[in-house]
């Protein structure tokens, strides 16, 4: 009987040492250098394969900034766009506030003007608050320069008569 019940305790001992190929895992008998090694270069290989996604993330990242230091500097060269085309459209409502016209066709032209300098005006504060996308505030910016060119060149024609 002691040798049933010894033997069935060193059964029961050694099936709790099961082998396993992860040497942190333990065991009595579970000790292999090839899969010690097979565990370890698979450990390293993971290691280099985040290293490659931290070094990619890292140059997507300076990519992104670049965007966006870009996207600012564009941003800032449009702000002082507007920040001319609102100056020059003041500096003609003055230039035409001047004017005084001297018959009903240079009064009806001067009305007409001082219209335009007001519509324009309405229109450089409102492309000031837009927040739209950058290429459709550039072309907005470049048609109120336009305007502005073509309400001075007016003004210029008005004051020459």
């Amino acid at each position: 009987m002691k040798k049933v019940l010894l033997t069935l305790c060193a059964v029961l001992l050694l099936t709790g040492c099961a082998t396993t190929d992860d040497p942190s895992k333990g065991g009595l008998f579970s000790y292999s250098p090839k899969a010690y090694q097979q565990r370890q270069d698979a450990k390293q290989a993971h290691l280099n394969e985040l290293q490659r996604e931290q070094l990619t993330e890292e140059q997507r990242k300076q990519a992104l900034q670049g965007d966006v230091n870009r996207k600012k500097s564009e941003r800032d060269a449009l702000q002082q766009q507007l920040k001319k085309a609102n100056t020059d459209s003041a500096n003609l409502k003055k230039r035409l506030d001047s004017f005084k016209a001297q018959n009903t066709a240079q009064e009806a032209a001067l009305a007409d003007l001082k219209g335009r300098q007001a519509r324009l005006q309405a229109d450089i504060q409102a492309s000031q608050a837009s927040s739209g996308p950058e290429d459709a505030r550039q072309a907005e910016a470049e048609r109120l320069r336009r305007e502005v060119e073509r309400l001075a060149k007016d003004t210029e024609t008005l004051s020459a008569l």
